[in-house]
């Protein structure tokens, strides 16, 4: 399973989804992280759901993120990715290892 979770400063969760800096990604299979720029946090409109197929692109099954917009969110469903919620500032490895299952 592949986690998503938006951050601004590469160590803790950002406050918004589709606007982050990045996204760290945690492959479960091996335990790895990597930070990945966030191409379309200056799109005039749909960064939420840009972000969401990106993610998707990229084998994610979990979002974990403090607010994801509607139609993000939607994106998201209709990818099959589930949301997790928790709260902005928490370090990326305390957000993920809270929602690993």
């Amino acid at each position: 399973m592949k986690y998503a979770v938006p951050t601004d400063d590469g160590t803790t969760v950002g406050k918004t989804f589709g606007r982050a800096v990045s996204f760290a990604i945690f492959d479960q299979a091996d335990s790895s992280m990597v930070i990945i720029e966030n191409a379309g946090i200056s799109a005039e409109h749909g960064a939420g759901t840009g972000a969401a197929a990106f993610l998707a692109d990229k084998g994610v099954g979990v979002v974990i993120a403090p607010e994801v917009g509607p139609k993000a969110a939607q994106a998201l469903a209709a990818a099959g990715i589930k949301i997790a919620a928790t709260s902005s500032g928490t370090p990326l490895r305390a957000a993920i290892d809270a929602n690993r299952t």
